[in-house]
């Protein structure tokens, strides 16, 4: 499964790079007939075309990326418990001299390892197709990109594995999961829109996640990686505990 998600992240950055050529020509067209609430859902404040990170950002790694690495976060996370209690395996795995907490935390370090190679592969597609194409871009700025979009999914990943943990069934946790994932995403949107629930908006994951300053500035703030990852973080340590003290018998 992971080389269909990764697949589709190539294919999707090539497509990027390739149309935005000819996207880039009619700047002034696209960015005027484009609704200005829209930009802000893509995590833009306008349209603007004239730099490729701006196109990316907007095109790719503000909504679309995070729907495919997320999807396959959840996927996996699903899995973990609820899918292994499903399918019978958990308790015999149980049964083999190993601890409930290093069998959670063996499997959510793959998930992680997984997470970095889909954030390096992005990146890497990204950059390849942009200079494939003759398109200038902020290598610095994709560098430090791959930061916070690494803090993101791990916030992504820890409350995935909560609700794996919480749940017998893998898809009512994975409908939790993702439920969750479009709150934030639609909370931040909505307090970066209406300025009387602005402050709302540092409760969403997603307002610590902005792809487009990062490429641009080359530089990324201390909150906007610690508070993602430290509630990711904390979120599985609530797994270990959860796991821990459930009844797996069938």
């Amino acid at each position: 499964m992971a080389a269909i998600f990764a697949g589709v992240i190539v294919v999707y950055s090539i497509f990027v790079a390739a149309v935005y050529p000819s996207v880039s020509k009619m700047k002034n067209e696209y960015a005027q007939n484009m609704p200005k609430a829209l930009a802000k859902l893509f995590g833009a404040e306008s349209f603007d075309l004239t730099s490729f990170d701006n196109f990316v950002s907007v095109q790719f790694l503000s909504l679309m990326w995070v729907i495919l690495v997320a999807a396959f976060i959840i996927a996996m996370a699903r899995r973990m418990v609820a899918g292994e209690l499903r399918d019978g395996t958990l308790e015999f795995l149980l049964s083999q001299p190993v601890r409930r907490w290093k069998l959670l935390s063996v499997q959510a370090l793959l998930l992680l390892a997984a997470i970095a190679g889909f954030v390096l592969l992005t990146v890497a597609s990204l950059v390849a197709s942009a200079a494939a194409f003759g398109i200038e871009t902020s290598l610095s700025g994709f560098a430090v990109f791959m930061i916070p979009a690494t803090s993101l999914m791990i916030a992504i990943a820890g409350y995935s594995i909560l609700f794996s943990a919480v749940f017998s069934e893998p898809g009512k946790a994975a409908m939790a999961a993702a439920g969750l994932t479009l709150l934030f995403y639609l909370l931040n949107f909505a307090a970066s829109y209406w300025t009387g629930i602005e402050k709302l908006g540092w409760l969403s994951i997603f307002k610590y996640y902005r792809p487009l300053e990062v490429l641009q500035n080359s530089s990324v703030g201390a909150l906007d990686v610690v508070v993602p990852a430290c509630f990711g973080l904390a979120c599985f340590a609530a797994a270990l505990v959860v796991f821990q003290r459930r009844d797996v018998a069938p």
